[in-house]
């Protein structure tokens, strides 16, 4: 019986975690390095220009009580650590940001942080990326510039809105609170597009949510998938409780439908609320205060985003090694932010969607993605204005 239920417990934490086994570093997931060849990251720093417009839009934070907040990805987390090859010997005990990059494309070398007594410095970090929406029977494809934040906190815990049951299994065999170090992820980026004067103006907003994201159409008031859009332009988020995922600000204590990964059984229930998975575990926000992290840039071919190890110590449980560098957040075939914003945007309620994610997955591997019913049903719903200026006509006309 003992080991009836341990083998039942080590089962429930891989369905948690995500996963199933150890499958390596996610870096070296298929598809990855074509996916960088094509794409080669950038190693500039953003211009003054593109500076001024992710300082313009950056994001109002909001954080529980007690919450430790952002950090510094460097000051905070790198520097309080050591970095080890795969056979385990020492690489460094004072890491910097040149060591790190050093060894950025050795998928098996792992940085463990030893935490200090250093009081963190709130950071939330900026990056612009170029890209073109397809929109069914356009003529041309719409320009479009992505901004994105990406907050780093020092370690993630377990959605906190998991079924009590769960979190009893669990709790004598990890901290609930530090499921991994480092949490990297959690990112909002915006969509912009050139408006009647030629100015860039928001139009979309993404979140990264988990191993999956969620995409919202922005106007002057909140409805069917649509945040409203302040009017200074700064999307107010708030932080999970213990997972740290974001979300469109509300106040007081708010559950919010989690699952672990995208797929059918998972979307009906984030879109309708019925059957949940198994093994569901929301999120739960509760605002306390709000921050105002200092705005920091890295080239987008830092470590930081592209780093093929493991930033976070190695655990013997499944699921609670540390990730890879922060642009690994999706699968490759997903990898364009315009697909992206396509893909995942939906709302409660929708049954188109759950008809097309459930084509998706029976036509074969997500590789083999058709992006145009995504598209239309983004086309569908987009500004007169942003479909005029691809289309000859009304976008889907």
């Amino acid at each position: 019986m003992r080991r009836r239920a341990l083998h039942f417990v080590t089962a429930l934490v891989a369905v948690l975690a995500g996963c199933t086994e150890d499958r390596g570093n996610f870096s070296q997931y298929p598809g990855f390095a074509e996916w960088y060849a094509a794409h080669p990251p950038s190693p500039a720093l953003p211009s003054a220009a593109e500076r001024a417009l992710l300082q313009k839009y950056r994001p109002r934070v909001w954080l529980p009580e007690g919450h430790e907040g952002p950090i510094d990805f460097y000051r905070d987390y790198v520097a309080q650590g050591e970095l080890r090859d795969g056979r385990g010997a020492l690489i460094s005990a004072a890491v910097t940001p040149e060591v790190l990059n050093a060894w950025k494309n050795d998928p098996a070398v792992v940085f463990t942080h030893l935490p200090g007594g250093l009081a963190p410095r709130a950071r939330i970090y900026g990056r612009i990326d170029q890209g073109e929406l397809k929109l069914p029977d356009c003529a041309a494809a719409l320009p479009v510039t992505f901004l994105t934040f990406n907050l780093v906190f020092r370690h993630s815990g377990l959605p906190m809105g998991m079924p009590a049951w769960q979190a009893a299994l669990l709790a004598p065999l990890a901290d609930l609170d530090d499921w991994h170090q480092l949490d990297h992820y959690t990112a909002l980026t915006l969509a912009l597009a050139a408006d009647d004067a030629g100015n860039l103006a928001p139009f979309a907003a993404t979140f990264q949510q988990h191993n999956y994201l969620r995409s919202y159409l922005l106007a002057d008031e909140a409805g069917s998938g649509r945040l409203a859009l302040p009017p200074d332009g700064r999307i107010a988020v708030d932080v999970a409780l213990r997972s740290n995922e974001l979300y469109p600000h509300r106040e007081g204590r708010v559950r919010r439908r989690a699952v672990s990964f995208m797929t059918p059984e998972a979307a009906r229930y984030l879109v309708d609320g019925s059957a949940p998975p198994r093994l569901a575990a929301d999120d739960v926000t509760l605002p306390a205060r709000e921050i105002e992290p200092e705005l920091a840039f890295l080239p987008p071919a830092d470590a930081f985003y592209v780093f093929q190890g493991w930033l976070g110590e190695r655990r013997a449980l499944p699921g609670r090694d540390g990730p890879p560098g922060a642009d690994y957040n999706t699968l490759p075939p997903f990898k364009s932010k315009a697909l992206q914003l396509a893909l995942f945007y939906w709302a409660e309620d929708q049954s188109d969607y759950l008809a097309l994610l459930s084509d998706l997955f029976a036509h074969g591997r997500p590789r083999d993605l058709a992006p145009a019913p995504f598209s239309q049903r983004l086309a569908r719903d987009l500004p007169s204005q942003l479909a005029l200026a691809a289309c000859a006509g009304p976008a889907g006309a």
